[in-house]
């Protein structure tokens, strides 16, 4: 069949093509294990020349507990697995505990999440096939490969999906994993037994994103690394590769760098949702259509705008290493991921006035990290070259006190408010177009005074609110001052009060604060469905913004 398949992986990964294998170091790059190797059956020709990878040829097999699995080793020769056999007698545990691995993942994708098994491809049986060998553990070759072998002739309205089969480590023991042993095989199998189930889908090898050179395999990594971590979750294995993502984060959300970083996202947003069966979701609608409009669909039919979580998610992601916060990070593992790097030219200290200028690439989020000299007032000056495509948000780091998160609208002047000379502002910009670059001009200035600023509501969240979902309604507001008198009310159309709270003054700052009214206030008063004033009265101004309630 022409050259052997590792020399072939090793050729191609060699050739830079795979160049999802990248990890970036906070200084330089550098080259480490990948997971696994997957060129799409539209590529191996052009990649590979006229060589085509085989199935390995191994004299033993053994059929997993529930017949899901056949697990095909030897015991002899350079790819022999361990002979000590402690589960089943004659079999290696090694080989048992391959199959006992699989039946899980089994379980948990198939019994548990819902996914559909793989496509029979009733090569010598109907159970998928994985393969032990000594893949060595060194650059380039990887843990594992998941190879699409035959298409799936039945379904003719899904024209990328195959059958396939895996091929991993005889004791990943070698020093090239950075995770070794039991631990190793346990996210390996897992994460390319999801790869079989996907390839049961679709794979789309183009689907027109800019700078999607591999069409949706960036989708089909950040899947196999959330489910990795799903099954277990005490491994980590996928840290090794989040620093692709954390140095280097203003790049398209789908590219191919982060294939491997960003399954933490996928957490985070079914976290948001609380939702396990998220990802299936999405994956159902991949048979029909492109991951990202299948993710995007699956979020919008939620309620929610997927350039908005994605960065929320980056905000999330400024709390790890020495800056991890329980009550903010991405992930319980958050403190032991490396710290967001800021481009040097996104970074500056605040005297009285600092400009940025950049060009945004499609769905990309660019991080901007100010520092302070002296306590002060200050202000966003926000230009984009167009309307309605940018999503702001910032933080404050405080070392004495909370942070504050706030996001914002395309405003020309957006107000933050008081800042100390130890705190730290994080302001991020997303670009929420698929297809085009924008430039953003981003001017921080120093307020001298804040008589120029005006006390506003900024927003009424939920707006239709319906008190049935138990959520409290939120208010955000700015305010210009300091106040000795602060309270918050609600009228009906015909102007009377139906709610009225005094709130203590020294709560609350110059800058954008929040108030949040219980459902339980509403369902008691049982106000009816209709429009209604909010008003908050300082001791300068009364402002109000109307609201619709739903009961």
């Amino acid at each position: 069949m022409g050259k052997d398949s590792f020399t072939a992986i090793k050729e191609y990964i060699d050739s830079g093509t795979a160049d999802h294998r990248y990890q970036y170091s906070a200084s330089t790059s550098e080259v480490l294990a990948i997971k696994s190797v997957m060129i799409h059956p539209e590529h191996r020709e052009k990649i590979l020349g006229k060589a085509q990878f085989s199935r390995p040829v191994l004299d033993k097999n053994y059929i997993s507990a529930d017949g899901h699995f056949k697990i095909h080793y030897t015991t002899s020769g350079y790819h022999a697995v361990d002979t000590i056999s402690t589960h089943v007698p004659g079999v290696p545990d090694w080989v048992w505990e391959t199959a006992e691995t699989a039946e899980y993942a089994y379980r948990l994708l198939v019994d548990t999440l819902g996914f559909d098994p793989p496509p029979q491809d009733n090569y010598g049986g109907p159970e998928s096939d994985i393969y032990i060998k000594n893949w060595e553990g060194t650059y380039p070759l990887p843990y594992a490969y998941t190879y699409p072998e035959d298409p799936v002739t039945s379904t003719t309205d899904q024209p990328y999906d195959y059958t396939s089969y895996m091929v991993i480590d005889n004791d990943y023991q070698e020093p090239g994993y950075a995770t070794h042993g039991i631990d190793a095989l346990h996210v390996t199998v897992a994460h390319e037994y999801f790869h079989m189930i996907q390839l049961g889908y679709n794979w789309w090898d183009s689907n027109g994103l800019v700078g999607s050179s591999y069409g949706d395999r960036y989708f089909l990594e950040w899947s196999s690394t959330w489910f990795e971590e799903r099954a277990y979750s005490e491994v980590n294995d996928y840290v090794q590769y989040i620093a692709a993502f954390f140095y280097r984060p203003t790049d398209y959300l789908w590219a191919s760098n982060y294939e491997y970083a960003m399954g933490p996202f996928l957490y985070f947003l079914q976290d948001i949702y609380d939702d396990e069966l998220l990802v299936r979701k999405i994956w159902d609608k991949i048979k029909r259509q492109y991951a990202f409009q299948s993710l995007t669909e699956v979020i919008d039919e939620k309620g929610g705008n997927l350039a908005t979580l994605y960065n929320d998610f980056v905000r999330a992601c400024y709390y790890t290493g020495s800056r991890y916060d329980e009550n903010y990070a991405v992930s319980p593992d958050a403190a032991g991921f490396p710290e967001l790097i800021i481009p040097t030219a996104n970074r500056g200290t605040l005297d009285t006035l600092l400009q940025f200028q950049s060009d945004i690439k499609p769905f990309t989020t660019f991080p901007y990290m100010i520092t302070f000299e002296d306590n002060q007032f200050v202000e966003l000056d926000i230009s984009p070259s167009i309307q309605d495509v940018f999503i702001g948000s910032y933080l404050i780091d405080k070392s004495t006190t909370t942070d504050t998160h706030r996001k914002f609208g395309m405003d020309t002047d957006v107000f933050v408010g008081e800042t100390r000379y130890n705190d730290r502002l994080m302001i991020l910009m997303t670009n929420s177009s698929i297809d085009s670059i924008y430039h953003l001009d981003l001017q921080v200035n120093k307020l001298m005074d804040t008589l120029s600023i005006s006390s506003k509501i900024l927003s009424i969240y939920a707006n239709p609110f319906s008190w049935q979902q138990q959520k409290p309604l939120t208010i955000e507001f700015q305010l210009s001052h300091f106040t000795n008198k602060l309270s918050v009310n609600i009228f009906n159309l015909i102007g009377q009060k139906v709610y009225g709270q005094h709130l203590n003054v020294y709560d609350y700052n110059p800058g954008v604060n929040d108030i949040q009214i219980p459902a339980d206030v509403f369902r008691s008063k049982n106000l009816s469905s209709g429009i209604y004033f909010l008003q908050i009265v300082t001791d300068r101004k009364r402002i109000t913004k109307k609201f619709t309630l739903l009961n």
